[in-house]
């Protein structure tokens, strides 16, 4: 707990426009998109390396708990502040340095918001592919935080592909850069990569510089019907084994094309029971290189039984089709007032057996779920859907989830594919990983955190 003093030195080292402690500051960044909730005792918005580092050494010395947070769209409670003390407020760091176009780099401070970098970017004919749901609103920083992946990481990779080098302050006030602007490098230990998915518990990472690549110049979208979810996985499935690479390969089970109907109101999904959304693109303008796999890919959803098929090229035709994928995070309500919302991955050829296994526990435990994927990937987001004011539901869908994460790992998968493991999957991280492995964990986080101030419990246990 900061008492008036320790406020006090906090504004004479930072400035008093840069700390924060009205009640309604502290209610602002007290939870994330996970819904958990705690109040901090203050609120600190930096606009340098040289604040972050003085805020660090302040708390060290004083051994008072430092959150890190960007725009607040974590998923597992990764920011929220759960003992108190200081959310450091990253979103006034929030400019681009440096767009490179002659060696494809950009230079940008973490509170950056996603999308705003990929227009900018976009503008000089440039791409940055990590584009998960968030990117609207979620900083750049947050991202890299948790190595965020999206709808392009099937033919793209995540954020960690596209991190060259990191600018981060350790809890004791060290400024380190890690990585180099160049397209390789070996030199010493891969510490960026270290860093990129540690949801701040390591340091606050105040410098990104990235990878680009040219931007695509054509898309074409095939969005597929079927009368069975299965024939939908199993459809995707063939796709990628016959070599198939789309940039976006989307699957939706019945419990998701039922939500969606109900929200959106679409015809094309009144008799459908899965549905498959696939997108190629080009940097051609014309598309005419992707001729063939979109093709292939015609002749895989007709084997397999697909129902219907909508196809374009159409900038404004494709966005229509892509809401009805977008619609779900707030159709699954549909269904249900209270959600447990997991991100599990796990290898491609046993999609079709999980998501039938998933289906068993929800039912073992008298609940609705709703199954959505980056089918491309192996990551399936599974909403355990239920009544939070009813004790009994709320305890059958928090034992779900453990009997989910013992299945995702039986099945060689990983707790998290994006959202990263924050505070609601800790208690599970020990399915995943023994205690030779977290030690070693635990050892790399009391070199940089010593005291224990950055983020604790969190990510690791």
């Amino acid at each position: 707990m900061l008492d008036s003093g320790d406020i006090s030195d906090l504004i004479s080292l930072v400035g008093k426009d840069r700390v924060f402690s009205a009640p309604e500051d502290l209610v602002a960044y007290s939870y994330d998109a996970s819904r958990a909730q705690n109040l901090p005792d203050i609120v600190t918005t930096p606009g340098s390396s040289e604040d972050v580092q003085k805020i660090l050494r302040f708390a060290s010395e004083r051994r008072i708990p430092v959150y890190p947070r960007g725009s607040g769209t974590g998923m597992t409670g990764g920011s929220v502040p759960e003992q108190g003390g200081i959310a450091l407020v990253m979103t006034s760091m929030n400019r681009i340095l440096d767009i490179d176009s002659r060696n494809l780099t950009a230079r940008v401070q973490p509170g950056l918001i996603l999308h705003e970098f990929k227009e900018t970017v976009k503008k000089q004919g440039l791409f940055y592919p990590p584009d998960p749901a968030s990117a609207k609103f979620a900083s750049i920083g947050g991202t890299v935080a948790v190595n965020a992946g999206g709808l392009n990481s099937v033919k793209y990779g995540v954020t960690r592909d596209y991190v060259l080098s990191l600018e981060a302050v350790t809890p004791i006030g060290d400024i380190l850069r890690f990585g180099a602007s160049t397209m390789k490098s070996v030199t010493g230990y891969d510490m960026t990569r270290l860093l990129v998915g540690s949801e701040g518990t390591l340091a606050i990472i105040t410098e990104i510089t990235v990878k680009l690549i040219p931007h695509p110049r054509s898309r074409f979208t095939i969005l597929a019907s079927f009368t069975d979810d299965q024939d939908a996985l199993n459809t995707a499935q063939q796709i990628m084994e016959k070599g198939l690479i789309p940039c976006a390969l989307e699957f939706m089970d019945e419990t998701a094309v039922h939500c969606a109907r109900i929200y959106s109101g679409h015809p094309f999904l009144n008799h459908a029971a899965g549905v498959l959304l696939i997108e190629f693109d080009s940097l051609q303008e014309n598309g005419m290189d992707l001729r063939q796999d979109i093709s292939r890919a015609k002749e895989v959803l007709a084997s397999c039984g697909a129902l219907e098929t909508r196809e374009t090229a159409d900038p404004k035709e494709r966005e229509e089709l892509w809401e009805i994928r977008k619609c779900l995070s707030p159709a699954v309500y549909e269904i249900a007032p209270s959600k447990l919302n997991e991100d599990i991955c796990i290898p491609r050829s046993e999609m079709i057996s999980v998501i039938q296994e998933i289906k068993t526990i929800a039912r073992n435990h008298g609940i609705n779920v709703v199954n959505f994927a980056h089918a491309g990937d192996g990551n399936i987001h599974v909403n355990f859907m239920y009544d939070g004011k009813n004790p009994e539901q709320a305890d059958h869908a928090h034992r779900a989830v453990e009997e989910l994460f013992r299945m995702t790992v039986k099945r060689r998968g990983t707790l998290s594919g994006e959202h990263g493991i924050g505070r609601t999957k800790l208690p599970f991280l020990s399915l995943e990983y023994g205690e030779g492995e977290r030690k070693i964990m635990r050892e790399i986080k009391k070199l940089f955190d010593p005291e224990g101030i950055l983020n604790p419990n969190k990510s690791i246990m």
